[in-house]
């Protein structure tokens, strides 16, 4: 049957992120996450005295974009006190859906080092149907080197009990509530139902962990065809992604792909070099100062409009095409900047559910040194073509549901299905073609092409 708008909205707004994602020019929205998890940065979030108020609006009257729409306030109101009720008062609406705050110290850790302190753990309600036996929440994506993927947790795992209770009865909010204890070392115990059946009951823990932006990646060979799609999962912007693409680079781009599909259904945004690093390693064939995006400030401050360029890789693609953006509504900001910025120059084909419309930028700003940041929206992107006023989000050429049940290398993925269907059809798979057993089959064809770094060919049949 065909998947109804309200279904594929509710989905991805049911998706809950822990890890943080915002970076240090274009974080985005996309889910919860660990940026409030130290003890620090939430007491100095909700203990603010008036100068510390003070300071907030000064920066906004600053440096947001839309300075001229702040209405007065009464700062020494005792709501202030929790500075998100400050910022919830003075945003503009419908606008501005993503001005936030950050821990200052766990943010550059992430952005400039790598490393996130978490459980590693994103999960997705796929149905709260009684008819299917409740509350079904899987893991959609985990991160490799956290203690969820110690635990041996893996995508498609549906989680049947959390604490010692029985997920029906904690329902999703209680199920996403005992994440709430802020601090590194809490440990949470779930129960999980693998595809194959089996049932594991597992401890996690929010631990400090390295984080591997750039992964997944693969190529999918048609047997029909013989077309090859490279695919690579972007999960976010901070500054390991340019080193990990570089990588990504070395061992691809010599591969002799006919078709490349990015898959950012989860990236939240982060840095906008790091976004520009991977739309040049898709369009290679960028000659001069080709414009990427540029980021015009409010008028106070348009002498400072930056325009970041395309970089001219050695080693990037030069015949594609086209490109594919596998795409949800925790795809934000900086990786909508890549589907916006790619425009002028190459088709993007976009594929799964609208995308959160976050066509702003942001930089921290420090309120408390060294604990708390505020981010707030202080310039607007546009592409070489001034196209920019994404507020709605992308719309998808093929809608499609993030189905998350079959792991991110399998042809027949929700997302992935459609895109290598578009590859050889050039056109959008009708949903119960792609429901039927003759897509859904993997040939067991025979590899005849040399392996590639980190995963080998995989064959699926039409």
């Amino acid at each position: 049957m065909p998947t109804s708008r309200a279904i594929l909205r509710r989905l991805n707004l049911n998706a809950a992120v822990f890890a943080a994602a915002c970076g240090l020019m274009a974080c985005g929205g996309g889910g919860e996450s660990e940026i409030y998890k130290s003890v620090d940065a939430l007491t100095a979030l909700t203990t603010a005295e008036e100068p510390l108020r003070q300071k907030l609006f000064d920066h906004m009257q600053d440096r947001y974009l839309w300075y001229r729409d702040l209405p007065p306030l009464d700062l020494t109101d005792s709501r202030y006190q929790n500075l998100s009720n400050l910022l919830e008062d003075v945003r503009k609406t419908p606008e501005d859906r993503f001005s936030g705050f950050a821990d200052a110290a766990l943010q550059q850790q992430r952005i400039e080092q790598g490393v996130s302190g978490s459980y590693g753990l994103r999960f997705m309600l796929r149905d709260e149907s009684a008819s299917s036996g409740g509350f079904d929440i899987r893991i959609a994506s985990i991160e490799d080197e956290s203690s969820v993927a110690d635990a041996g947790l893996q995508r498609g795992d549906r989680i049947i009990a959390a604490q010692g209770v029985e997920i029906n009865e904690l329902g999703y909010d209680g199920f996403r509530e005992i994440f709430d204890e802020p601090g590194l070392g809490v440990q949470r115990t779930l129960t999980v139902r693998h595809p194959d059946g089996q049932e594991r009951t597992v401890t996690i823990e929010r631990t400090e962990h390295g984080l591997s932006p750039v992964r997944r990646a693969s190529v999918f060979v048609s047997p029909d065809s013989g077309r090859r799609v490279g695919y690579v999962l972007i999960e976010e912007f901070i500054r390991l992604t340019s080193t990990q693409l570089e990588t990504y680079r070395d061992d691809y781009v010599n591969a002799g792909l006919d078709d490349l599909i990015l898959d950012m259904r989860y990236n939240g945004g982060g840095l906008v070099a790091a976004s520009r690093d991977l739309a040049s390693t898709v369009y290679g064939q960028v000659a001069g100062d080709a414009v990427y995006t540029t980021l015009q400030r409010n008028d106070k401050y348009s002498a400072e409009d930056f325009t970041f360029y395309f970089a001219n890789f050695d080693n990037a693609f030069t015949t594609l095409p086209r490109v594919f953006v596998l795409m949800t509504e925790a795809t934000c900001s900086a990786s909508e900047e890549v589907i916006n910025g790619l425009r002028p120059f190459m088709e993007v084909i976009t594929i799964g559910a609208e995308s959160c419309g976050k066509p702003y930028a942001s930089r921290g700003f420090e309120l408390v040194p060294e604990v708390l940041d505020v981010h707030v929206l202080e310039s607007r992107s546009v592409n070489a073509d001034g196209e920019g006023d994404f507020f709605n989000g992308f719309t998808p050429v093929c809608e499609a549901m993030d189905d998350p049940v079959l792991p991110f290398t399998d042809p027949r993925e929700s997302l992935i299905s459609v895109a290598l269907y578009y590859a050889d059809n050039g056109e959008c798979p009708a949903l119960n073609v792609l429901a039927s057993d003759r897509v859904r089959r993997i040939s067991a064809v025979q590899q005849t092409l040399p392996p590639l770094p980190s995963a080998g060919a995989i064959y699926y049949a039409d």
